[in-house]
């Protein structure tokens, strides 16, 4: 009996603590002075935009005089606000409330994101096809060398369209599902809140708003994951096709075919730049001083790679793939792998072989030169054999240094190297192997003393040349031909170069200074190292430097430098 009072009791306090009008719980309650009715403010506010000067009870339809200061002048009821305050339930509603919507803005949100992800995606496909179609206009072009090629180039862009594709349908139709959750969470919510008595909204208060928190935590996640995808880069590299790929820059310079999607763009408001609609699009274009970047800041320590690992580093290499870093220990055979945060990830021993240099290909896979049998040793990432790769023209060739350019060629030096007790007569030159194994060409005899490194860039070959402490930055275009030397009379003795495939720029290690140079030989920047660097190459996308050190004791490491 005492609970039917107490149920009776609670749904006339319910009754009374709702406007006539909206039927929701007073925010602001008013008495209308002629009938003593309440109805909320804002209701009021609806109706005062009706009537001139007169309100009309909803209620009993009693007119009341809109006062001189409108509706917010009529008298609060402040026993209804108490009576509100105090009602069974009210925390638990409010509490639900705020749950609907928090969850209501990330569910118009998440519809948002997924429809402007649609859009890009759209656009995305749309240059894709596009691209396509450029590839195949192309492959008419040089016929006689790359038709056989054409299909793998069409597969590898059909492949990133595929791959866009089950990014897009996956992701939408996980976000749609979460988009039918919340929504339905939230009309179960709405029920409760305007039709549940008070045990029902005590019983349903934290599972269910815990249940739209979570769905509310999971739509915002789904907005970033709508928002992120399409918006980077798309890279259409051609690295299946290396005959193709290879005619194409060295003969016409045109570089890698690509999509570029500008990060901040909207399909509405920034077109999709995509491969050259002419010959002269591809053409190399030097670093001038209008578009060099700010390098002042280079030089500075990010960690040293390895610092718990005893090792005497010889050579270093990056992956531009994974950003794994690769070191080799010359004195022990060993190969050390770290990821590009400095965590030792492996090391594995190679038992025979005078090993030089190691370099990573566009393969991923770690590439160790014996300058013993002139060879290139395969190994992937982990260490496992892979195969013997290229051999040398003639007797007299000793592989020395190796780099490898962005086409995936290996770029390798030859050059005598003396001591006290035999001479080495290998003759001074570079030679440069596809990825297939195959010789292109051999060059340099007649202008090289002793290559210790050369790189690729730009259809243009970069040799350091040092000899009797006398060394040179060495320029031959694409066949091999002398072009000219850089004039830099601060250069005594240098021992590593790289390229910046980003910023069209070169970097070279000295005696104790690293100097960065524009294709031209203009010298852009260039700080102390207090040591001897004998190696450097970049990490991925050419945010930093690895430099490999020599101490005043010949003991060789590894550190991380910043670059711009």
């Amino acid at each position: 009996m005492a609970t039917s009072i107490q149920h009776d009791l609670v749904s006339a306090v319910e009754h009374e603590i709702r406007c006539p009008v909206c039927f929701e719980d007073f925010e602001e309650p008013k008495c209308l002075p002629n009938c003593a009715h309440n109805v909320c403010q804002q209701c009021l506010q609806g109706m005062e935009k009706k009537r001139n000067n007169v309100l009309v009870c909803p209620v009993c339809r009693v007119e009341s005089v809109i006062p001189n200061g409108g509706v917010a002048a009529f008298p609060k009821n402040h026993l209804l606000v108490r009576l509100i305050e105090q009602s069974p339930g009210r925390k638990e509603k409010l509490y639900l409330k705020e749950a609907v919507k928090s969850c209501e803005e990330e569910l118009q949100g998440a519809k948002g994101a997924l429809k402007e992800m649609e859009k890009r995606y759209i656009y995305s496909k749309k240059k894709c096809d596009e691209m396509k179609q450029r590839v195949q206009s192309l492959a008419e072009e040089v016929v006689k060398t790359v038709r056989e090629q054409e299909q793998k180039m069409l597969d590898e862009i059909k492949a990133t369209n595929d791959r866009n594709e089950v990014t897009f349908e996956t992701l939408q139709s996980r976000t749609a599902k979460l988009c039918e959750d919340a929504s339905n969470r939230i009309k179960s919510a709405q029920v409760i809140i305007q039709n549940g008595g008070l045990e029902i909204v005590r019983v349903s208060k934290e599972s269910l708003a815990e249940t739209i928190n979570d769905l509310s935590k999971r739509l915002n996640v789904s907005i970033l994951e709508a928002n992120g995808k399409f918006k980077q880069p798309l890279e259409l590299l051609l690295t299946n096709t290396d005959l193709a790929q290879e005619f194409i820059d060295v003969e016409f310079s045109l570089g890698k075919l690509n999509i570029n999607i500008d990060q901040a763009a909207t399909p509405q408001d920034t077109p999709i730049a995509f491969a050259a609609p002419s010959w002269e699009a591809f053409k190399p274009k030097p670093a001038t001083t209008s578009n060099v970047k700010d390098y002042s800041r280079c030089g500075s320590l990010i960690q040293r790679i390895g610092s718990t690992s005893h090792f005497d580093a010889f050579s270093v290499a990056g992956s531009r793939d994974c950003g794994d870093i690769v070191v080799l220990d010359e004195y022990t055979k060993f190969v050390h792998t770290f990821t590009e945060a400095g965590k030792k990830l492996n090391k594995f021993r190679i038992k025979h072989g005078d090993l030089w240099d190691v370099v990573v290909s566009n393969e991923d896979e770690i590439v160790v030169l014996n300058r013993d049998k002139n060879r290139l040793l395969h190994y992937d990432m982990k260490g496992n054999f892979q195969k013997k790769g290229v051999s040398a023209p003639k007797e007299n060739v000793k592989f020395t240094s190796c780099s490898v350019d962005v086409h995936g060629r290996f770029i390798i030096t030859s050059y005598p190297i003396y001591d006290d007790e035999t001479e080495d007569d290998a003759v001074p030159c570079v030679l440069v192997y596809r990825p297939s194994g195959n010789l292109t060409m051999s060059f340099g005899e007649k202008y090289l003393s002793s290559p210790k490194k050369a790189v690729f860039l730009n259809g243009r070959f970069y040799v350091i040349d040092s000899a009797h402490c006398d060394g040179r930055v060495k320029v031959f275009d694409k066949t091999g031909s002398f072009i000219k030397t850089f004039e830099d009379k601060q250069l005594k003795s240098p021992s590593g170069i790289a390229a910046d495939y980003s910023n069209g720029t070169l970097v070279v290690g000295d005696i104790d200074t690293v100097h960065i140079y524009s294709q031209a030989g203009q010298q852009l920047h260039c700080f102390q190292t207090g040591k001897k660097p004998t190696d450097i190459v970049f990490t991925k996308n050419f945010k930093s430097l690895l430099v490999c050190f020599q101490d005043d004791d010949e003991n060789g490491y590894v550190e991380m430098l910043t670059y711009c």
